[in-house]
């Protein structure tokens, strides 16, 4: 089979992977919880739209919790569709998030293909779609995927850009714009590119450039700048604007004061991190890296590893001769998955909730994994089909213990932890867990059940009320009639709790359901009755402490409305 064949049958199992995708979301969107920050998101969405609707005129986006400090790309998009949607709003968040993560994943293939031909495209998309912490926020995270997602998109235009220098044609430099535009779009912190695109320029200089000396070198740097950076940026600018209202009021002073803002943001909250608390602005400075390496998946941990020495000795290589173009964009995707890690580590920023900050990194992560394993791959056919068939047979085990952890921890496939930590059985009090309250859903449904079993045996039909562990829409959003959410313990009948920073153990109860993955309980339900019944001098006067678990919880159940 021939190389042209070859790519042929990765494109078609590349599509026939994406449509699987597309049904299974399909069929599944509607199964995932409502986390903290939806609610938020939701009313930020209205008011986006409420802006452009009214011509300006209505301006509380522009003051509205944090969130004028981001574009309003996604926000507003996710509103506009529920003006048509059949579905609810959370609902209808989870379709689109969920479909823009899959962007996402075609991203990360285009790049790939790219840089490495269609094998190692079809690979690094399918690492990347079945990584747990990517799939599991792709449905509910409306602040990290579509940004993740754009910024994958703009590395690609810019491998792109790069690989025409000195004279790029002018509608990929437009395609850079409009990425790059839809990234800030969403968080200023996707300036992070320019500094990626850096590398490429770099590159070319050291590489294409500083051989030949002279004038020509001079004039192809000055035509790379203001053929490809300037332009692009402008584009960048201008997108930005259109999708961010209160950038719009003070073009240059917003968008700096945001960035200075996200920089040195303090953000107080205690984390749980190799089984101790540790505060989110005073991080060890392994705190990332070791996140990273228990949540990726095994197979893609053992490619990464791998990739160091091969990237070491292919630039080592393509220094010494001539370098090819698809070198450029290696310094990129190497920029892109370093310098994230580098910045930690010297600024050691404000982060919580695992790597949810990061999940930018996991594309070019997923990229870099995929060119590693064709790389082998193709040493591997002097050996023969059968070593190709071992090695490949490797690749698929992998990749169906990735698929077998999406399956058996839905919906909270973003609780997933690899082996090293033994899986999420062996993370449980030592690393953070639901920390979004994504199972909620599944306990009030649990509890429904028991509840409505009650009913048929003979119990009176009566309302109960219901406190919740700090976000308590999460919660009640999936309430029936007879349910109401409370603030108020001393009434509460029963009480719905994550098991973060042991919020489960602040109100007395009997156990009564747990949603459980893996072995490893992500929330709790307990009956208070008894004790309002029988031992009412146990009932304590004050809720449970919504900020101690999450700061920016919200416990107001008029935010449903």
């Amino acid at each position: 089979m021939n190389s042209t064949t070859d790519g042929w049958v990765h494109l078609r199992l590349a599509w026939a992977g994406l449509i699987a995708a597309l049904l299974v979301i399909a069929a599944t969107f509607q199964d995932y919880g409502v986390t903290w920050d939806e609610f938020y998101h939701r009313a930020n969405g209205k008011h986006v739209l409420a802006y452009y609707a009214s011509f300006f005129a209505d301006r509380t986006v522009l003051t509205f919790h944090n969130l004028y400090l981001y574009g309003g790309a996604f926000d507003g998009i996710v509103a506009l569709f529920n003006t048509v949607s059949p579905f609810g709003w959370f609902e209808t968040s989870h379709l689109t998030n969920a479909l823009v993560g899959l962007l996402g994943v075609v991203g990360c293939w285009k790049l790939t293909d790219c840089l490495g031909g269609p094998r190692a495209a079809l690979i690094a998309a399918a690492l990347l779609l079945l990584t747990p912490v990517w799939y599991g926020h792709m449905f509910f995270n409306p602040k990290d995927i579509p940004f993740a997602s754009a910024m994958i998109w703009t590395l690609y235009y810019a491998a792109r850009t790069a690989a025409a220098w000195p004279a790029t044609p002018w509608r990929i430099t437009a395609k850079l714009g409009v990425a790059l535009g839809l990234t800030l779009g969403i968080r200023i912190g996707g300036v992070i590119a320019l500094v990626y695109m850096a590398a490429p320029f770099a590159a070319y200089a050291l590489a294409d450039a500083w051989p030949r000396m002279g004038a020509a070198a001079a004039r192809d740097l000055a035509r790379i700048l203001f053929r490809s950076f300037v332009p692009a940026g402008l584009i960048a600018y201008v997108v930005m604007l259109v999708c961010w209202p209160w950038a719009q009021q003070d073009p240059i002073g917003h968008p700096i004061y945001a960035l200075q803002l996200f920089s040195n943001i303090a953000w107080n909250i205690n984390v749980l991190f190799e089984g101790r608390l540790v505060n989110s602005m005073n991080l060890p400075a392994d705190y990332l890296p070791v996140y990273f390496a228990v949540k990726l998946p095994e197979t893609m941990l053992a490619l990464l590893a791998l990739a160091l020495p091969i990237a070491i000795g292919a630039t080592v290589r393509q220094l010494r001769a001539s370098a090819d173009a698809r070198f450029r964009g290696f310094a990129m995707l190497a920029a892109a998955a370093l310098l994230p890690f580098v910045y930690f580590l010297v600024q050691r920023p404000v982060t919580y909730d695992s790597i949810r900050h990061f999940l930018f990194v996991v594309p070019p992560l997923a990229a870099i994994a995929g060119l590693t394993a064709d790389w082998i791959l193709v040493r591997a056919e002097r050996g023969g089909r059968p070593v190709v068939a071992g090695l490949g047979g490797l690749l698929g085990i992998g990749l169906g213990a990735q698929l077998y952890a999406l399956v058996s921890l839905h919906p909270d496939q973003y609780v997933y932890y690899n082996a090293l930590t033994g899986g999420v059985k062996g993370a449980e009090n030592r690393f953070e867990l639901d920390y979004w309250g994504n199972s909620y859903a599944e306990a009030v449904e649990l509890l429904v059940e028991q509840l409505e079993r009650e009913r048929e045996s003979g119990a009176p039909a009566i309302s109960y009320k219901v406190a919740v562990c700090s976000s308590g829409v999460s919660a009640s959003y999936f309430f029936p009639p007879y349910l109401e959410w409370t603030g108020n313990e001393l009434e509460a009948d029963f009480y719905i709790s994550t098991t973060r920073l042991d919020c489960d153990d602040s109100l007395e109860g009997d156990p009564f359901i747990t949603v459980e993955r893996d072995g490893a309980v992500l929330s709790v339900v307990k009956d208070r009755r008894p004790l309002k019944a029988f031992h009412p001098e146990r009932l304590k006067a004050t809720g449970p402490a919504d900020e101690r678990v999450h700061p920016g919880a919200i416990s107001d159940a008029s935010m449903i409305r």
